[in-house]
């Protein structure tokens, strides 16, 4: 850089001279070591414009400063934004947290929350937990107030309200591995044909959710665009799901990107699906939905789950759409099938997810060990 001679603007700055462009490059000095810079046209121009700087600076020091910002009035900042980011049952479900678990925060300055007060803060749900019910669910409240707290600070620091997440360095709570709950093959087969046998239109998102594994949202968030008849394939891209304001049903994007898959259907479910399809137009449907009641929209979700818990009922089976899945999942890893096709067909990401399937004792070793024991005692 090229310059002319520094002029002084009253002590209070620089004013140089570039020789390689037109213009001077003013330059302030405030208080704290800051030199604040600024191109300007002429000499004038930037003495005022170091004046002002000045004036300003001059301000900030001798006005009171604000008071720091209160966790609690972050906490309802941050609601206010993620009530259209997630879906209104996760919304509900944080929103619970944070009212039941985050009140001795809410009075403390944000920046002054520290990593030892999140450790004694987690320890003492813990603790209270297993208190109030021993052994019960404790470990996963503990993991989800965590998770709660975790992307609170984070989008704390990601705002500059923080320098760094007092979570930054605080472990991640431990659970049990969860063991899935399914239902015997001659169960899912006892309920599917109470199902079928019921009339009902929800019997066909029992299929889907026992035949393919798929989730609840998924299945009744399906349309006939989905279906390809010709090559035989289910596309599943989309799920149920509510506007914020939880007053509608809509079709709305999956959980996650891995959830998008391409499912093969062959036999007396393409069959089935395509008799459905030839009987929607006869029977004047104005919906593009698989799974609908009146024609006129989709079921809703909370309905079916109330539907399905009173089939399993009749027939002293606690069933569940979740558990439906799980039964799925296990029946194809006790027919041989590869744990990677399993976590592909459910749409998992990690093949940790699947894996919890695997843990389960299966009837297929069952009999094997009951084969060695035969030879043994023998």
């Amino acid at each position: 850089m090229s310059r002319q001679p520094t002029k002084r603007g009253n002590g209070e700055g620089s004013i140089h001279r570039y020789k390689s462009r037109p213009g001077w490059r003013a330059q302030a000095f405030l208080s704290g070591g800051r030199r604040p810079t600024k191109m300007v046209p002429t000499i004038k121009a930037g003495r005022e414009w170091i004046r002002n700087q000045h004036d300003l600076d001059a301000e900030q020091r001798l006005s009171p400063r604000p008071e720091p910002l209160l966790f609690g009035e972050w906490l309802q900042i941050w609601m206010k934004a993620r009530k259209d980011k997630v879906a209104p049952h996760t919304f509900d479900n944080e929103q619970s947290l944070a009212r039941r678990y985050l009140v001795p925060f809410r009075d403390l300055p944000l920046t002054a929350i520290t990593e030892g007060q999140i450790d004694d803060w987690l320890s003492r749900i813990d603790h209270q937990g297993k208190v109030a019910k021993p052994g019960i669910g404790t470990p996963h409240v503990v993991r989800q107030c965590f998770s709660l707290a975790s992307v609170i600070f984070r989008d704390a620091v990601r705002h500059r309200l923080l320098e760094t997440s007092p979570m930054a360095r605080v472990p991640r709570p431990k659970v049990p591995p969860p063991s899935p709950k399914f239902l015997e093959e001659y169960e899912v087969k006892a309920v599917l044909e109470a199902c079928v046998a019921s009339g009902d239109p929800r019997a066909l998102a029992v299929i889907l959710m026992a035949r393919l594994g798929l989730r609840r949202n998924e299945a009744l968030g399906l349309i006939w665009d989905d279906l390809d008849f010709e090559a035989g394939v289910l596309n599943v891209t989309m799920q149920l799901g509510r506007t914020t304001d939880n007053a509608q049903l809509i079709r709305r994007e999956l959980k996650t990107l891995t959830s998008r898959r391409t499912l093969r259907i062959s036999g007396q479910l393409l069959d089935l699906l395509r008799q459905v399809e030839s009987s929607r137009a006869l029977c004047g449907f104005e919906t593009d939905f698989l799974i609908t009641l009146d024609g006129k929209g989709p079921t809703d979700p909370d309905a079916m789950s109330r539907w399905l818990a009173s089939i399993g009922k009749s027939l002293n089976i606690h069933v569940t759409p979740h558990r439906l899945r799980h039964s799925a999942a296990t029946l194809m890893l006790n027919h041989g099938v590869p744990l990677e096709a399993v976590g592909r067909v459910l749409g998992h990401g990690d093949l940790k997810t699947t894996a919890v399937y695997a843990r389960v004792l299966d009837s297929s070793s069952d009999r094997a060990v009951e084969a060695l024991a035969a030879i043994f005692d023998s």
